[in-house]
């Protein structure tokens, strides 16, 4: 006789098995068997299991909707903004989102809010000789969002301003040890409370708090409903709007965001004047290689974007092109691809939709994942859910990317970097735009050819990897939110 913790902890064997379908399997059977167990908490914990497993395979709605179901179950209050958390990091992978559907699920996460009762402090100006800011995030570590926050840290203007970290760091790494390095004071509050980070922030009196997480796994946004600081702002660590009416303000660029608003976003938008991201690798990149095409003799596409953000439209415009583009190659990677499992969903997944399989190569992860970008010539960019980190490796590796222009600031991440590169014209309006671009330079080897030899250096010139710029922009919105909030 099958047990509902019995199935519940084959469950989780399964999952570290990396045995994703079966777990899958299990989780929906027991659900099936013990939906009237009246065992909330376990069968909420099993909804977020199911919810975390879909959405690795690809299945953003399904995993909406498991972690809502996870939220109406889950009888602990803080843990259900963290199953809410989930539900709307999953959606922004969701071919087609709407506001309304977005705005939703905003309003549920404000409502579990407002059930904490947190007790807002007073609004307090300090009087500081230089502005105090402070960073919050869990991903202050070897993590893609590192990559973005290094002049955060390490090259502000110390004659105007001082810098805290509160890092959420559970196993710190030598990135974490450079962070930490780079900045005033550096505080550990892993193993806090929000209400104790809360005082600590208060304590050492910040003028302005940035969240780097929003919706992101291991979270601290409640810590913001607190209103800890005068000016708190979220973005660079995440894509869209956290919801909350605490956070005045979301990070973002002129290319990202054509408007102050957006229907999707509670914030205001404040908008670098070129990109809102700054690129410092800690990686040793490896040299770039010859253009695969004139090795091979045919074109290879290629995508190493997390998987979860390959949605069932973005496949069929993949099949477009390399219909039009004759014995053209698809390269996939992600870890989901290196497991017996994950490689047998995804393939039966692309035989539905009727991908040319016999042209599509599936890899998973491996530590020389960079080099492998010399098996590519054209990186494929993923919508509404577009790469950051993996679309700055791919043109640091002298591969051009293809993107949809998206019609919000965290669809529009590709737009941007290329934009600020200059290479417009690998951005599309729409779907047909995406494979008449692709299609075009597969046949200009000449093009591709000095894009390899070019692209690293454009990318070490350009805006992109600017720290001086970039710094001195987002200390000028800073001054200027700061200076807003005190004479408004």
């Amino acid at each position: 006789m099958k047990s509902l913790r019995g199935m519940l902890l084959m469950a989780y064997i399964l999952r570290d098995r990396q045995k994703y379908v079966s777990e899958v399997e299990v989780l929906e059977e027991l659900l099936e068997r013990f939906a009237d167990s009246g065992e909330a908490k376990l069968l909420a914990d099993v909804w977020s299991m199911l919810g975390s497993v879909l959405r690795r395979l690809g299945e953003s709605e399904l995993s909406v909707e498991a972690f809502k179901k996870s939220v109406e179950l889950e009888p602990d209050k803080e843990q259900k903004l963290v199953e809410c958390s989930n539900a709307l990091f999953s959606a922004n992978a969701i071919d087609g989102v709407t506001v309304e559907y977005m705005q939703s699920l905003y309003a549920l996460y404000r409502r579990l809010l407002a059930d904490l009762e947190i007790e807002p402090y007073p609004a307090e100006d300090w009087q500081h000789e230089k502005i105090r800011v402070g960073y919050l995030s869990a991903d202050l570590r070897d993590h893609a969002v590192a990559q973005f926050v290094r002049p955060l840290f390490c090259q502000y203007d110390r004659n105007r301003f001082r810098v805290y970290g509160y890092s959420l760091v559970r196993r710190p790494d030598g990135v974490t040890a450079v962070l930490q390095q780079g900045c005033d004071v550096w505080r550990d509050v892993s193993a806090y409370s929000w209400a104790e980070i809360v005082r600590q922030i208060r304590a050492d009196e910040v003028d302005i708090l940035v969240d780097l997480a929003g919706h992101s796994a291991e979270n601290a946004l409640p810590v913001f409903a607190y209103r800890p600081a005068p000016v708190q702002i979220s973005g660079i660590g995440y894509f869209n709007s956290t919801g909350m009416q605490e956070m005045q303000g979301f990070l973002s660029d002129r290319y990202c965001s054509p408007e102050e608003h957006s229907p999707y976003f509670t914030e205001k938008l404040l908008r670098l004047p070129q990109s809102h991201f700054c690129y410092q690798p800690f990686s040793a990149f490896p040299p770039v290689g010859q253009l695969p095409c004139l090795v091979k003799g045919y074109v290879t596409f290629g995508c190493f974007n997390n998987f979860a953000k390959v949605n069932d439209g973005m496949l069929l415009v993949w099949k477009e092109i390399l219909q039009r583009v004759p014995d053209s190659h698809l390269l996939l990677k992600h870890s989901l691809l290196g497991t017996e499992e994950g490689l047998s969903y995804t393939q039966q997944r692309f035989e539905r939709l009727g991908m040319p399989m016999e042209r599509i190569e599936f890899r998973g992860l491996s530590r020389d994942y960079l080099e492998q970008y010399n098996d590519m010539d054209i990186a494929l960019d993923t919508s509404p859910y577009p790469g950051g980190l993996t679309t700055c490796e791919a043109l640091y590796m002298g591969v051009p990317v293809v993107t949809l222009k998206g019609n919000r600031h965290g669809a529009r991440f590709g737009y941007s970097f290329l934009a600020n590169l200059g290479l417009q014209e690998l951005v599309a309006e729409d779907a047909k735009g995406y494979v008449d671009i692709a299609v075009k330079i597969a046949g200009d080897s000449e093009l591709l050819s000095l894009l390899r030899a070019n692209l690293r250096r454009m990318m070490k010139v350009s805006p992109l990897m600017d720290s001086a710029g970039y710094m001195q922009a987002l200390e000028n919105i800073y001054e200027k939110c700061l200076f807003e909030r005190f004479y408004r």
